[in-house]
């Protein structure tokens, strides 16, 4: 206890220095660098083990013939068919990255999401399991024929999603601009030579407002020997991911912003329980930083955006919305039509999305029917009215809403929310309702 005070005290004393004295930061800074950077944090990237970036460009349609090569000439197509499964020794590594890139895509049902060097497929015939329109893009026509068996082979496969497996020339995706959501990257953008006509293509077919995310192996990956091997046997091209880099390319070609996400699974480790409270006081923080900046060594996630990234109520944030009537009673005669008016204002940050009721995250004004005395819910689904366009964060729609002809006297009161089909009330997540007394004569 007395160890956990004095450590408390000290982090309080130095950060209250450091927040008055310039020098006392810089102090702080060489000791953090003496204590934590890594020679690998400060050693410049490694060139290319074979190629100079010019002759790798000028390879590019030598690489994506030797990719549909590599797939049509493999003879053991159940280990490819099988992934991750049959890939014994990355296992749990394979189902770690899917967690990460699935995160920070904020993948929802219903996203149109392209996989960019999609192989056979294993990982797009997840995400349509999960409920997205899949666009699997390749050089490769042989992998994508072992990817549309994949497809076939599995009675779950959802073809209503109607999955597209599009070979392409390694130049233009064959797709029309701002076509999809999202796009996904799984250990292929390093095997991209023309990187810079690769990402202009990105974010040509990626919506505004869309995201990118990428698990690439992190530099020096060319120098390896399980890569010279590869490029030995196949004529592949196994190159190396520069980010700073790869983030001025990223912003030339049409991108906003680019982020990395410093995580990997070696960075996951076991605290003994006594040691618990420690760990969290910062204890043998430098061992811990030396396992972050492994992990960094062996993978690299990558997230990209093109233009400012909005959650919608298929995958939302802030659910926040001001409903108002345009009267604040109503009288009508029993059996007559009920008719009226209904400002929405957007308040929260997430857009509102419109479309048919089926379709995830279709935002509806949503009408319960109560009896005021006792107070007793009537219809819990009452009324449902659809937007007529997409809502952003701060704008407002007027709705005519035309709610069911109530056949009894009486009084009553009608709750109004706003409801994202198949995900949520917004009430749920804290908005407020608005209540309509109606007077039935």
């Amino acid at each position: 206890m007395r160890t956990q005070i004095l450590a408390t005290i000290i982090v309080g004393v130095t950060e209250w220095l450091a927040e008055r004295s310039i020098r006392v930061r810089r102090l702080l800074t060489v000791v953090y660098d003496r204590l934590y950077a890594t020679e690998w944090m400060n050693r410049p990237p490694a060139a290319h083990s074979r190629f100079t970036p010019e002759q790798i460009i000028a390879r590019t349609d030598i690489f994506n013939a030797a990719a549909d090569r590599y797939f049509a000439e493999q003879t053991d197509q159940r280990f490819l068919l099988g992934k991750p499964y049959t890939d014994i020794d990355n296992f749990a590594r394979r189902f770690f990255d899917i967690g990460v890139v699935a995160h920070w895509l904020r993948l929802a049902p219903g996203d149109v999401v392209m996989e960019l060097g999609a192989g056979t497929c294993w990982l797009l015939h997840f995400l349509n399991r999960y409920g997205c329109p899949t666009i699997a893009v390749d050089v490769s026509p042989a992998a994508l024929e072992m990817g549309r068996q994949l497809f076939e082979r599995d009675p779950l496969t959802n073809w209503d999603l109607d999955p597209q497996f599009l070979p392409y020339d390694g130049h233009r995706i064959p797709l029309p601009d701002g076509h999809v959501d999202k796009i996904l990257l799984y250990d292929a953008f390093h095997h991209v030579p023309n990187q810079e006509e690769v990402l202009r293509e990105m974010a040509r077919v990626l919506k505004a407002g869309g995201v990118v995310a990428m698990c690439e192996p992190a530099p020096g990956h060319s120098h390896t020997q399980a890569s010279l091997d590869e490029m030995d046997a196949w004529d592949v091209l196994e190159n190396d991911i520069d980010v700073e880099a790869l983030e001025e390319r990223a912003l030339a070609c049409g991108f906003s912003r680019m982020t990395v996400v410093p995580i990997g699974l070696p960075l996951s480790v076991e605290v003994p329980v006594g040691n618990l409270r420690d760990f969290l006081m910062g204890r043998e923080l430098g061992h811990y930083w030396k396992l972050w900046t492994t992990a960094m060594r062996a993978t690299t996630y990558v997230v990209v955006y093109k233009g400012e990234y909005q959650p919608t109520t298929r995958n939302p944030d802030n659910l926040q919305a001001r409903i108002e009537p345009a009267v604040d009673r109503g009288r009508v005669t029993a059996g007559a039509p009920i008719q009226l008016h209904v400002r929405v204002t957007n308040t929260g940050d997430t857009r509102w999305l419109c479309g048919t009721p089926d379709r995830r995250g279709t935002t509806q004004l949503a009408a319960d029917l109560y009896r005021v005395d006792p107070d007793t819910c009537i219809d819990a689904k009452w009324s449902r009215t659809l937007l007529p366009r997409d809502v952003p964060p701060g704008d407002d729609v007027l709705l005519h809403v035309e709610l069911p002809t109530i056949e009894t006297p009486g009084e009553y009161r009608i709750e109004f929310d706003v409801i994202a089909e198949h995900v949520c009330a917004f009430a749920e997540r804290g908005s407020p309702t608005t209540d309509l007394p109606m007077t039935i004569i």
